[in-house]
């Protein structure tokens, strides 16, 4: 079967070409592992790559040394663990052993098939003694069976006719260096692997926790022109406080053709439901399917796990999960994958009971969900740009809304949902309070860190008070629908309603919160390229006296909301802050071109599209090596669909055709109550084609169309 270039990506597309920058941009993973794509015999201490692979939720912890610690700080730091090289094997020739001695070896090709998630590779191995030939590796990680990693081998053009003798090996990594960089992970765990026959097993120092990997064929295998050797790896599940059970592999699943056409198919299906075409720019093209891909390959799916800031494509972050999935991702698959979005949502009510925790340890009601973390447990050292962000309870309960208001599944907001969003409105009622603002009575929440961690411990940050109010808002509608909660619900739409929002008459600019606008303006122009991003080169003191953003807040807020604001002050506001903003995070450009469209800024909206699109395959932040930037991923979907397309819910899906000169035409699907709707954009028009029975209704106005249900 031929395969559509616009799905392949391989190594002469990029500029960059350093080791561990390809073994991160063509690393696989099915949500449940991730493995990093490095080069399968050089694997010891002359590599420069950083290879290995990594299990959702599998981590190491150890205690957080303070300098001067004070009540309620974060206790334990999380790191998730480097699994030893899936990749690695073992070469020999006669005499020779790739083991004992180095063989020369060199990439000659790389490719990934996105289409279906099988990456190709191509090696030119000597021996010492000249003896040369071509190594070809084919893997994926199966997304039917979460479990299995397949590895196939073949070899060509040799200049020899003696049998060549392969063996997978597992084999612990050489440390790699440690830095101050926070985004990157500040320890490497110790891990103890025990060999029982062809299985490995896998145990944390600290948190006990235990991965098993079992090898198909562990031991010698002949490998010639003429015959192929298949590895499967069979990887645990993700299990706590040494509770591996007796049987934890199965024995039979296929051979290789049989694993292939299964995964063939899945993909298949995911790109049915998820893939968007853009005419006119292949570049562009590759890029949109490379985000989406990784956004596939990175989500939890079993309730227990979420999605990592990087994915399982590296150490970044530490492995930790943030309000990335409920802001920048779950609107991709509560769109297009609704059963994948309910698992990441599931995660959230599985880690409440220590989200109820760490508010009472605060001395709050209901419940704090963690900043960074992976258990649940609180994990951020740094708590102005930490737990101070409490604005994630509000994030996950507009994820659990717009889960609802897109599918329809009220009976997963009646078993999961409506506690965390009771739970997180206990939480409102707590740490807010009710004072005199401009004399009326308001409802103020002071002391936090909004998305713009460049201002840290304000009062009334707009973001969090506008995300807040949405928040108090659904919990009410959820007690009178659920007959719960008679005084609470009261309260929750009275604080709601007095919502306070910092305002300026004099600049009729919305303040970011109650002092921003009275602070002194960074001046961006005149920085130095070399000095950003700021958070590595200036103290926090300094940064937070001064007016400027690290990504978008009050924009952010304006995106979800636009519908509450004015034309006029859509645009005061975006021209303001988009000069104040650095856009160090990889998470601003999209917001900002999501707004730009809405405002009718089409080229600009495409530019900060652009970014997005092909951040990682530019290598633009300059940090691919530590993973992937998933949340941007999800950012450029958002920059399509959200900004090009205008997506906004309104009593159900609004459209508005703001397709940039650059791009002719733009298709993609969504679905809304159980409904696949294909959708396509071009200058000239807007259109929407339901499947058929469907009891939705298509309204349309020019450039606008409205999906509704049908009453």
């Amino acid at each position: 079967m031929a395969k559509n270039n616009d799905f392949l990506i391989e190594e002469t597309d990029l500029v960059n070409h350093d080791t561990e920058y390809l073994e991160t941009i063509f690393a696989l993973g099915n949500g449940h592992f991730g493995v990093r794509a490095s080069n399968p015999l050089k694997v010891n201490e002359l590599y420069s790559g950083n290879p290995g692979g990594f299990v959702n939720g599998f981590f190491d912890s150890r205690p957080i040394q303070y300098g001067e610690w004070a009540y309620g700080y974060a206790k334990e730091h999380q790191t998730i663990c480097n699994l030893p090289n899936l990749r690695g094997i073992m070469l020999q020739i006669g005499e020779e052993d790739s083991s004992k001695i180095e063989w020369h070896v060199k990439l000659a090709n790389l490719q990934l098939d996105m289409a279906t998630g099988v990456l190709a590779e191509t090696y030119q191995i000597t021996t010492p003694e000249g003896k040369s030939f071509e190594l070809l590796l084919t893997s994926f990680a199966s997304l039917k069976r979460q479990e299995l990693f397949v590895c196939k081998y073949a070899i060509q053009n040799c200049n020899f006719s003696e049998p060549v003798f392969i063996q997978p090996q597992l084999r612990q990594q050489t440390k790699k260096s440690i830095t101050d960089d926070p985004r990157v992970a500040s320890h490497q765990n110790e891990l103890t692997m025990i060999q029982k026959e062809n299985t490995c097993y896998f145990q944390t120092e600290n948190s006990k926790q235990e991965v098993a990997v079992r090898l198909s064929n562990s031991d010698k295998q002949i490998l010639s022109v003429e015959n192929s050797v298949t590895s499967i790896f069979q990887i645990s599940s993700f299990y706590e406080k040494n509770n591996l059970p007796a049987q934890i592999f199965t024995d039979s699943f296929g051979d290789y053709d049989e694993l292939l056409a299964e995964q063939q198919l899945a993909y298949q299906e995911f790109w049915k439901k998820s893939d968007i075409v853009i005419s006119g720019n292949s570049k562009l093209q590759k890029g949109i399917r490379f985000n989406l891909f990784h956004l596939n390959q990175g989500a939890g799916r079993d309730g227990k796990t979420n999605f990592a800031a990087k994915a399982l494509t590296g150490e970044g972050y530490e492995g930790h999960y943030f309000w990335d999935t409920e802001m920048y991702m779950l609107p991709f698959f509560i769109y297009t994958n609704p059963e994948v979005a309910k698992a990441l949502l599931t995660y959230r009510y599985h880690v409440l009971e220590k989200a109820k925790a760490r508010a009472a340890e605060l001395d709050q009601k209901g419940a704090l969900f963690a900043w960074r973390t992976i258990d649940g447990q609180e994990t951020s050292a740094y708590y102005p740009a930490g737990t101070a962000q409490v604005h994630i309870n509000a994030d996950i309960a507009y994820a659990f809304q717009l889960y609802e208001n897109v599918t329809g599944d009220e009976t997963f907001i009646d078993n999961f949902g409506k506690e965390v969003i009771f739970e997180t409105a206990k939480f409102w009622m707590s740490f807010g309070y009710f004072c005199e603002k401009d004399q009326e009575v308001r409802f103020c929440i002071n002391g936090v860190t909004g998305p713009d961690e460049y201002s840290a411990l304000v009062n009334n940050n707009f973001y969090t008070n506008k995300m807040v109010q949405n928040n108090l808002f659904y919990a009410s509608e959820l007690a009178m629908r659920y007959n719960l909660y008679e005084t609470e619900r009261t309260e929750w739409q009275q604080a709601a309603e007095k919502m306070y929002f910092p305002h300026s008459e004099e600049q009729l600019i919305t303040p970011q919160d109650d002092g921003f606008l009275d602070q002194e303006i960074w001046d961006i122009q005149a920085t130095p390229k070399d000095k950003f991003p700021l958070l590595l080169h200036y103290h926090p003191m300094i940064i937070y006296k001064y007016q400027v953003c690290k990504q978008a807040d009050t924009i952010l807020a304006e995106m979800l909301f636009t519908k509450d604001f004015s034309q006029a002050q859509l645009l005061r506001d975006y021209d303001y802050y988009e000069k104040v903003t650095t856009h160090d995070s990889s998470l601003s450009r999209s917001i900002f071109s999501v707004m730009a469209s809405r405002l009718n800024k089409r080229e600009k909206a495409y530019n900060y599209f652009m970014d997005t699109a092909l951040m990682d395959l530019t290598d633009l932040q300059g940090n691919v090596v530590d993973g992937v930037h998933a949340a941007n991923m999800g950012g450029s979907w958002l920059s399509l669909v959200y900004g090009f397309a205008g997506l906004q819910f309104n009593q159900g899906i609004h459209l508005t055709n703001h397709l940039p000169e650059a791009i002719t035409d733009l298709s993609f699907n969504l679905q809304y109550q159980g409904s696949l709707l294909q959708i396509k954009l071009t200058p000239e028009s807007i259109e929407c084609i339901l499947p058929e029975n469907s009891s939705l209704i298509i309204e349309k106005n020019n450039q606008e169309l409205w999906i509704k249900k049908d009453r």
